[in-house]
């Protein structure tokens, strides 16, 4: 009876612990973080540094925007070969990271190696989509161990890349850009991708107790696996909406109409959102249960269209 009640205790404990080593992880490596301090660093240097810096500091902007084509490679190629993508996406910082909601990844089927490439679809999307971000973005959840032999390189916006530094963080985690050129390279290459379909505008619905899916006009994952011959494949994050509380506009009003149109703008969206009490950017601390479904092969080149063109 004694130790049942201290179990129930140390349970009852475990989620006001303001910091532990897995929230400290988290708090470093938290894309927010990340963002910010790539942003303060780039201001520090143009503003402090002198010629010579400037000089550096422009020209690798305009390699980073202009002449570098890594976002759709899915990251830089040496890193791959050299085995640096791998050892960054085995880190311990992940994995206690990951350890802090905790974010789980449950399998409930195999997938093959020579039955890809893949193509895992992922919902909801979330605020910042922390379960693609660590199931595929990292191996913090033992993915290369429940699926041995698959390199899967997580998508996002083409606007991340365009962010000095941050860039260069993602990219050696071998992260691409979500455009059509880079999935259809990446597929043809015999190289997994993931992506989250609902994108900005269902970061938008993201609410506490509700899972609004947006796949009606989303369907070119769908039109990407029938003209390679991709493998689709399913999955569902359970309690990824839970980990912010939002704050929900009405269609109609001024506040929805000025984020749908910075959605538009910028290409991804700025809901109003809040995590923990003590620092609102860091999410709750609430299990993420990610349930990677059943594949789906398509036969391939079967998206030709009868006459009239493609049918839903």
């Amino acid at each position: 009876m004694v130790s049942a009640e201290l179990e129930n205790a140390a349970v009852a404990l475990r989620p006001t612990t303001c910091l532990d080593r897995s929230a400290l992880m988290l708090y470093c490596v938290f894309p927010l973080t990340q963002l910010m301090a790539a942003s303060v660093t780039t201001v520090a240097l143009a503003a402090l540094g002198g010629r010579r810096l400037h000089a550096l500091l422009v020209t690798y902007l305009v390699w980073a925007w202009f002449v570098d084509s890594s976002p759709q490679r899915g990251g830089f190629g040496l890193c791959w070969r050299w085995g640096i993508t791998g050892l960054l996406r085995r880190s311990l910082l992940w994995r206690w990271a990951a350890q802090y909601f905790p974010v789980r990844l449950h399998a409930t089927a195999s997938l093959p190696p020579n039955g890809g490439p893949y193509i895992f679809v992922c919902h909801p999307h979330g605020i910042f989509g922390i379960s693609p971000m660590t199931t595929f973005g990292t191996d913090a959840t033992d993915f290369t161990g429940k699926f041995p032999g698959i390199a899967v390189h997580l998508l996002g916006h083409s606007a991340i890349f365009r962010i000095p530094f941050f860039r260069e963080w993602c990219l050696m985690h071998g992260h691409g850009s979500v455009d059509r050129q880079t999935c259809h390279k990446l597929l043809r290459q015999g190289h997994s991708i993931a992506l989250a379909p609902g994108g900005a505008r269902e970061s938008l619905e993201s609410t506490p107790g509700s899972m609004r899916l947006f796949l009606a006009k989303r369907k070119g994952f769908a039109k990407l696996a029938l003209q390679t011959g991709a493998t689709l494949v399913p999955v569902i994050a359970f309690g990824e909406n839970e980990l912010y509380s939002t704050i929900q506009f009405r269609s109609g009003t001024w506040a929805r109409a000025v984020q749908e149109k910075l959605q538009r703008l910028l290409g991804f969206a700025l809901p109003v959102f809040c995590g923990r009490t003590w620092m609102p950017l860091l999410p709750k601390r609430l299990p993420v249960d990610t349930i990677v479904g059943a594949p789906l092969r398509p036969e391939l080149g079967s998206c030709s269209p009868p006459a009239g063109g493609f049918v839903s």
